[in-house]
């Protein structure tokens, strides 16, 4: 029973998928040069376009173009795919275990196309190829990061070409002069090229899922992080401070800050350079980062000055931080770095009917704790 004709089908499919990489081809051009693999990818759905293309000329070319040249560039395409994923995950790509064995498919392919003429050995061999390359696929697919429906989508469709391998190698037609042309208008070969075609389309929609979802998840930290350390700026630490603040007056929950200052830091630029200045900054932002639990907040507003927003803990659990902090920059000396302190004032909410007021009033405290920390000596924790 004829649906469509399956070189017109095929077409269709791979017209769709070469649009496909024309758009993750002006992605490689327009993302960061953090996002790698793109081009990959539109190479390999080009690749694959031009072997189906091979392909569907079975009977007007020469086997060796529509038969062996087809399944040489199908293999390259789909391990295109694999180096576009691992370079994408900031892998080097493995390219000579890779193209050894699709150096043999393509050897055994030709042998059995024109020294002993095999249908079914040739889809048996392609089949086995396709199932290695599209099962690794998948498990890179699957570990690629965001994780999120980007991810499942690739790696779902990668899956679909291993069924579809694995469901062709089954249907193998068990009498061996079987007719081997590919575009047999039979229900069997009519659904799997619909099922291969759909799948490239799917595996192109997938990429470019991807690489769009990792381009928000960059753009949404540039938009909330300083970008010399990595902390929350200004206006992300207000927009979690307010979230906070209404948790801990709807739950009655206490709330903490810290203010915190690098004693000097003038004169730390003065004498070593800005460039020192910003590794003492980003040296500070680790160190303290690191005596934080996950719930808290670390933000820089500018320069030295650094806050912290601890959720549910009191004005003394809040100071053991803050003095937490400060003998670890007192005491962990870093040798490529020069010496420095820091000075933290600490204040605290407590979420009830007494603790009237709002986040910038809890920070102005804080504030002006830290203020009473510097006037006091410096290099100490003033609550």
């Amino acid at each position: 029973m004829d649906f469509i004709d399956p070189r017109t089908f095929l077409l269709v499919a791979n017209l769709f998928g070469i649009l496909c990489a024309f758009v993750l081809w002006v992605q490689a051009r327009s993302f960061p040069d953090d996002i790698q693999g793109l081009r990959d990818w539109a190479r390999a759905v080009v690749l694959i376009g031009c072997a189906s293309g091979l392909a569907s000329m079975r009977g007007h070319l020469p086997d060796l173009l529509s038969i062996v040249a087809a399944s040489g560039l199908l293999l390259f395409g789909q391990l295109l795919l694999i180096v576009g994923l691992q370079r994408y995950a900031g892998q080097a790509p493995t390219w000579r275990p890779a193209l050894d064995a699709i150096g043999a498919v393509l050897f055994l392919t030709l042998w059995l196309t024109y020294g002993s003429p095999h249908y079914q050995g040739r889809l048996l061999i392609m089949g086995l190829a396709h199932i290695g390359l599209f099962s690794f696929g998948a498990l890179l697919a699957a570990r690629a990061r965001p994780a999120g429906f980007g991810n499942r989508f690739l790696a779902a469709f990668f899956v679909l070409g291993v069924v579809i391998a694995l469901w062709r190698i089954a249907t193998l037609p068990a009498n061996v002069a079987q007719s081997d042309d590919i575009f047999d208008h039979n229900l069997i070969q009519q659904a799997y090229l619909a099922m291969f075609s759909l799948g490239v389309l799917g595996l192109s929609i997938g990429f470019i899922l991807l690489a769009n979802e990792r381009l928000r998840v960059e753009l949404e930290f540039l938009a909330t992080r300083d970008p010399m350390t990595g902390a929350l700026n200004r206006r992300a630490f207000f927009a979690r401070a307010d979230i906070e603040w209404a948790r801990s007056q709807r739950g009655r929950r206490p709330l903490a800050a810290i203010a915190s200052d690098i004693d000097f830091f003038k004169k730390v630029n003065d004498t070593y350079g800005h460039h020192v200045g910003d590794l003492v900054i980003k040296d500070y932002s680790r160190r303290a980062g690191e005596q934080l639990r996950l719930p808290d907040v670390l933000a820089r507003f500018g320069g030295e000055e650094f806050v912290i927003l601890l959720p549910d803990t009191g004005l003394a659990e809040a100071k053991k931080v803050a003095e937490r902090i400060r003998r670890e920059i007192e005491n962990q000396r870093d040798p490529e770095l020069p010496v420095y302190t820091v000075s933290l004032g600490v204040a605290a909410c407590f979420g009830d009917e007494a603790s009237r007021g709002d986040m910038e009033n809890l920070l102005a405290a804080a504030d002006e704790a830290l203020y009473r920390a510097k006037q006091g000596g410096r290099n100490r924790v003033v609550a």
